[in-house]
């Protein structure tokens, strides 16, 4: 959710929508769609276990509604959460306020912060910025030294999938939703995930392959470990 600043319009589920890119106006939809389906937060709070012990700053830089960045708070001392979406910022003050977290409304590459950051999250965010490499030298200069990069994208063969493999997606996953949300909660998941809206952004999006995943970002967080997620790609990188 970084990206250049965009032109509001209708965009919602039952709606039209002025950019497939734009979060602005998708935020209440995108917020439920985060608490159903959070795949990647599970793997997330493994990798924190596995850290340094509790303290310390932690930014989480794309934070959509604030759901991983209210997760780092029981961890973490302070928490700075940014993301481009006005929209999803405050969402995330009013559905996932903490003390420990500040949210700002701000571009990735205008995350400034003199003292750095013992960790440097990025979930599913990367493949929105228009300059990757100038996005990944940035975080990497706000980690601090000892501290950890846990930086996450989604990946595919292709960098535009089709639009038949979401919606043949979205159908393979309902029976699954409903056995876990309920029929109420996984009906309006599938709906969602069919939506124009919803499919008009994720054909809007562009994806590395794996390969090129570990390419740029081993090239700029040299020694990196890199975790296949499935639909997703995960790299971790501690300074020395």
């Amino acid at each position: 959710m970084s990206r250049g600043e965009r032109t509001e319009g209708q965009y919602g589920m039952l709606g039209g929508y002025a950019d497939p890119q734009s979060f602005d106006t998708f935020a209440g939809d995108y917020d439920r769609y985060s608490d159903l389906h959070d795949p990647l937060g599970e793997w997330l709070d493994e990798q924190i276990a596995d850290l340094a012990p509790a303290g310390g700053r932690a930014l989480d830089a794309g934070c959509g509604s604030g759901r991983h960045a209210h997760a780092l708070a029981d961890t973490y001392d302070e928490v700075v959460a940014a993301d481009l979406s006005r929209a999803l910022i405050e969402t995330a003050r009013l559905r996932r306020s903490h003390h420990r977290v500040t949210y700002q409304a701000a571009d990735l590459l205008d995350i400034s912060d003199d003292a750095g950051f013992d960790l440097v999250v990025s979930m599913a965010t990367l493949h929105h910025v228009p300059d990757l490499d100038k996005a990944l030298e940035h975080l990497h200069g706000l980690v601090r030294p000892g501290g950890t990069a846990i930086l996450v994208d989604n990946v595919a063969a292709q960098a535009t999938p089709a639009r038949w493999a979401y919606l043949t997606g979205a159908a393979y996953e309902l029976p699954r939703d409903i056995a876990r949300l309920g029929t109420r909660d996984a009906w309006w998941l599938y709906r969602f995930r069919t939506s124009r809206a919803w499919l008009a952004h994720l054909l809007s999006d562009r994806y590395l392959t794996r390969t090129q995943f570990e390419r740029r970002y081993g090239a700029v967080f040299p020694g990196a470990r890199f975790t296949d997620l499935g639909f997703a790609h995960a790299m971790v990188w501690q300074r020395a």
